[in-house]
């Protein structure tokens, strides 16, 4: 399947004390539990370009590639984890959550965070890492959605169309992922909930539960 035109790009790594194993594998159980549906936690607000890019294509995907650069400490070994537990929309409307979803980020105890952000994803089969040898993306052809700006090194997320008529197409990133995007499309989410220390998640039933009831979580 060709790659798309406009698209939301995101790159994956190690984050919140988590491998990228340990992270699609819990992204996969989440999908199964809701029937499709995951949550992709990020870092920046890209809801204006989401919107310009609902107004360009009536199928949205996100695609996921693996970031090349090793690892910050703080998201290796972060001071503290937190789940995040409300959410609202592009327009602002409150969105509930499902129950048998758990989005988390690091979190820092002395300088908190207030927001992040997660987009609102959905596949009919497993997620992976695999990916597909013939889904290439090259960084020198694209562009950001709302300013026609190459992208920045710093920008792990980005709304991005090709520009296919670049000579420079820069360097390859394989396509290890590949999902729709569903409404709402993006959230905003709010009321963290710091989670008792930071490490693998792996009963993720038992920490779903616990968070959502709103009980210490060991994770």
């Amino acid at each position: 399947m060709p790659v798309p035109v406009c698209f939301v790009w995101t790159r994956f790594g190690t984050e919140a004390g988590q491998s990228i194993s340990s992270i699609f594998a819990r992204k996969e159980q989440e999908r199964i539990a809701n029937k499709g549906l995951f949550f992709w936690g990020i870092g920046n607000a890209i809801g204006p370009s989401v919107g310009e890019l609902l107004r360009r294509t009536t199928g949205p995907e996100a695609l996921f590639s693996p970031i090349r650069s090793t690892p910050r400490r703080e998201d290796v070994a972060p001071t503290a984890v937190a789940a995040w537990t409300e959410a609202e929309t592009l327009s602002g409307e409150k969105y509930r959550l499902p129950e048998r979803s758990l989005i988390t980020s690091r979190y820092d105890h002395l300088s908190p965070r207030n927001v992040h952000y997660a987009l609102v994803c959905f596949s009919e089969t497993q997620i992976s890492m695999s990916g597909s040898d013939d889904e290439i993306i090259s960084l020198g052809e694209l562009r950001n959605l709302l300013t026609g700006r190459s992208l920045g090194a710093s920008q792990v997320t980005a709304v991005v169309y090709r520009d296919t008529k670049t000579c420079d197409a820069g360097s390859p990133y394989n396509v290890a992922a590949r999902v729709k995007l569903v409404p709402p499309y993006f959230v905003r989410l709010r009321k963290p909930m710091p989670l008792e220390r930071p490490g693998h998640l792996s009963e993720w039933d038992e920490v779903v539960r616990r968070t959502w009831e709103g009980s210490p979580v060991q994770v």
